[in-house]
């Protein structure tokens, strides 16, 4: 992993972060791993789905054409993947609320709507967040093992969501947030993500908005939002991975794709 430069529009607005490439599951799930990630944490189970084979599709979307027992194959597997006993998912709404997991939960797949972010300090529970070009947030409290994953889209990050969940999970590990870590997953990136003067606003409030369409890095203004809610530079990486002008690993909801991969995080120990 690399120290690197993550720029926005121009080097004022740099964030000193790692870039990384997530790496492919070297079983037959086609699941894309940090790669320093699991070395450093061989407790934890990582990654966002890729798109599988022209033969063997790995669309997560519940919202698609998938038939739903195609479906809960899918899912089936992605738990036996990676070793997980029940995956939860919510409906995503691009919103900042926060669902907690605490208490025991049956095997399978819980499914509940309004959600865009989830925490756990539990053994074997699967979270996970659908995406196709919006950024899976993963956030590891290394100490106690508490989790938490975020949808990010901008109006996630508007909303401050990152920061909402940098909080929770704080509260539920007894951590500080300096002690986390923070990986921002495959996404669209800042040189193919052109949106309008009011997504800059959105994001970024406090600096000078553009009067016509301009690329913005989203994964690079959540580890600007993380680092100031108390997460150190050193521990934030980012994905060199681009859900649209990279490698067709992944769907791409601008790419014109119905498909959905799913990011996903959970404890084996």
């Amino acid at each position: 992993m690399n120290r690197s430069l993550l720029t926005e529009a121009s080097p004022d607005h740099a964030v000193d972060v790692a870039i990384v490439k997530e790496v492919l599951d070297v079983g037959d799930l086609p699941l894309w791993r940090h790669p320093d990630w699991v070395t450093r944490f061989p407790w934890l189970a990582q990654g966002t789905t890729g798109r599988g084979t022209d033969t063997e599709p790995f669309d997560l979307g519940s919202f698609g054409d998938v038939p739903a027992g195609t479906l809960m194959n899918r899912w089936h597997r992605l738990l036996r993947g990676t070793g997980q006993q029940t995956a939860v998912h919510s409906r995503q709404v691009h919103g900042v609320e926060v669902a907690e997991w605490v208490e025991p939960i049956p095997p399978g797949l819980l499914y509940v709507s309004g959600y865009d972010a989830h925490l756990t300090n539990r053994l074997g529970v699967l979270l996970s967040v659908s995406i196709a070009d919006c950024v899976p947030v993963f956030l590891v409290a290394e100490q106690s093992r508490a989790l938490a994953l975020a949808h990010a889209g901008w109006r996630g990050a508007a909303g401050s969501i990152v920061e909402k969940v940098i909080g929770g999970l704080s509260r539920m590990s007894g951590e500080a947030p300096e002690t986390f870590w923070l990986h921002c997953g495959p996404a669209i990136c800042g040189v193919c993500y052109e949106v309008g003067p009011e997504v800059h606003a959105g994001v970024h409030p406090f600096r000078e908005v553009p009067s016509a369409p301009k690329p913005i890095d989203l994964r690079a203004a959540i580890a600007s939002r993380a680092i100031a809610a108390g997460l150190l530079s050193e521990r934030i990486s980012v994905s060199g991975l681009c859900t649209l002008c990279g490698p067709s690993d992944f769907f791409s909801h601008r790419g014109g794709s119905a498909g959905r991969q799913m990011g996903v995080l959970g404890r084996l120990a």
